[in-house]
């Protein structure tokens, strides 16, 4: 202890308050290194919450005993990755997370006592709210909805009842549009739900304000019209992107659809006649004969007007006959014809029209450096034939595409591949568990050489070819003498006799372990400590010879420059 005193005392102040800040440093980083190696990795339990969901769910694990950390302004609860089976199962075991409104679980805590009739229809209202709105959230692509119902009461000495409404808003999750089909499920979903309630007093609106289904037939049109126009347009771009990816990558294409529906009902009614088809539809025949005489006399009588039975041939009589025959036929022909009538509703594509754009081609120039280059006409036209066959492309209807390539703004990515993730991406994706490999690096190189390799150094010390136990070796290969009492001579090849040295016992140095533990020093050129006792011996030797002393510190010098 006072050897570590003595030489903590002889380093100075600026080498203590440079060890102690450097002490203090390793200190912190390997506590720092270790928070960082054993930190819990957190795992998102449940996202976009509100902030009263959260807050419920925040405070029962904390009550359990789980560490929870908040992201993204508190929507989101994270707990370690272990312990994401166990926290789910104690927030199911609370109710946690509540399915947005209550539904029928009002009534499973409350009693009758101090329930009046007013706050038992407001209860059963709310309930019936929210068992709708979790029916709803369960049709494919719908992520939240809201129903507000309308049922008013029967008013005393009135004999008709007013009509029960509903107004329902849903929100679609991302990538999906609500259909009309959609519509109209939840709107016969609510009708059924509520008794005494008409399907058309069922408003569907969605979170974008655009109402889908409402009271008003005009506003009906007008929003499926506005559904099925942007359904239409979101399968055509996808349908296109899809097939131009293919060949372009998915990062090079972008696609931009417009579809134009139209908004009136047409009745189209035409008929065409076709002279060639002739069929007889009737036929009409008549035929005419008459007789009659004529009194050559000039008399005129009776007889003359009496056919000659009834004359009775009477003597004397004389006369011309005269008879006459005619037949007449009529026939009437049916010509075929052809009679269309055409019902055209609103909604039928009346022109579409799609625009590509294309990234251009990234090849090496001369130096190696990526260039850009335009994708070639000739590949912009089939990519344009295989878009116009994508889309029905009808020229009559006036349809167009078109297909353009430009270079896009991220010069990242590669010829005809999608972009991957850049090196910058990477390593922000993954800073934290670089960080903690490389903390836990920088705890192990600080181990190893502030503790491993300087407990090596004093179990196994390293002894010079040719040297004595606690002797100072010469550099290799000096041929220079050792010093008196050190094991060396004082030049090569010369007794001590001669040199009139007297020879030094070595012992005293040799048997370290045998003497009693001496005081060590520091030295500023020496890395860590001296014997106290062996640098008073070498003082001994120089002073009682200087000359040779100082010869051996010459060959040592030229020896090392």
């Amino acid at each position: 202890m006072k050897a570590l005193q003595a030489n903590l005392a002889g380093l100075g102040r600026g080498r203590l308050l440079a060890l102690g800040a450097t002490g203090v440093g390793l200190l912190l980083a390997v506590f720092l290194g270790l928070g960082a190696i054993y930190a819990p990795s957190y795992t998102p339990l449940y996202g976009d919450l509100s902030p009263a969901a959260a807050s419920r769910i925040v405070a029962a694990l904390e009550q359990d005993g789980f560490d929870v950390e908040l992201g993204q302004g508190g929507s989101l609860v994270s707990v370690p990755e272990a312990d994401v089976a166990r926290a789910r199962m104690a927030l199911a075991d609370q109710g946690l997370p509540s399915e947005g409104v209550p539904g029928w679980e009002l009534f499973d805590q409350s009693s009758g006592l101090g329930m009046n009739t007013f706050l038992q229809k407001v209860n059963r209202l709310r309930a019936l709210e929210g068992e709708i709105a979790r029916s709803i959230r369960t049709i494919d692509g719908i992520e939240a909805a809201r129903v507000h119902l309308v049922l008013p009461e029967r008013e005393a000495f009135s004999r008709t009842r007013p009509e029960a409404t509903a107004s329902v808003i849903v929100r679609n999750r991302a990538g999906y549009a609500l259909s009309r089909r959609q519509a109209l499920s939840i709107r016969a979903l609510v009708a059924s739900a509520v008794p005494d309630m008409d399907a058309s007093k069922v408003t569907v609106l969605s979170a974008s304000g655009e109402t889908i289904l409402a009271e008003d037939a005009s506003s009906d049109v007008e929003g499926a019209l506005q559904t099925r126009q942007t359904a239409l347009e979101d399968r055509l771009a996808r349908s296109v992107r899809e097939i131009v990816a293919a060949r372009v990558g998915a990062a090079n294409v972008r696609v931009e659809t417009n579809v134009q529906l139209s908004t009136e009902r047409q009745v189209v009614r035409s008929e065409s006649y076709d002279p060639d088809q002739q069929v007889v539809r009737s036929t009409e025949t008549r035929e005419e004969q008459s007789e009659g005489s004529e009194d050559r006399s000039g008399e005129v009588s009776v007889a003359n007007g009496l056919p000659p039975e009834l004359a009775g041939g009477a003597e004397g009589g004389t006369g011309s006959r005269q008879s006459s025959s005619q037949s007449n036929e009529i026939v009437n022909y049916e010509i075929g014809n052809t009679r269309t009538e055409t019902i055209r509703e609103p909604g039928q594509v009346a022109r579409q029209t799609v625009a590509v754009l294309v990234n251009g081609i990234y090849a090496p120039d001369a130096n190696g450096d990526p260039a850009y280059q335009e994708r070639p006409a000739e590949e912009l036209e089939r990519i344009e034939a295989l878009v116009r066959s994508a889309i029905g492309f009808d020229e009559a209807r006036g349809d167009t595409v078109s297909v353009v390539s430009m270079e896009f703004v991220d010069m990242s990515l590669d010829a005809g591949t999608a972009a991957g993730n850049s090196l910058t991406d990477v390593l922000a994706r993954n800073a934290m568990s670089i960080l903690r490999g490389l903390l836990a690096l920088a705890v192990v190189v600080a181990v190893l050489l502030f503790a491993v390799r300087p407990a090596l150094k004093r179990a196994l010390p390293v002894l010079a070819e040719g040297a004595a136990p606690g002797g100072l070796a010469a550099p290799e290969g000096s041929g220079a003498a050792q010093l008196p009492g050190t094991g060396r001579t004082s030049a090569p090849g010369l007794p001590k006799a001669e040199r009139g040295v007297e020879p030094y016992d070595a012992s005293a140095l040799a048997h370290d372990d045998a003497d009693e533990e001496d005081d060590l020093i520091a030295l500023a050129s020496v890395q860590g400590g001296v014997r106290k006792r062996r640098v008073q011996t070498v003082g001994e030797l120089v002073t009682s010879d200087p000359d040779e002393s100082l010869r051996v510190l010459r060959q040592w010098l030229a020896q090392g420059a």
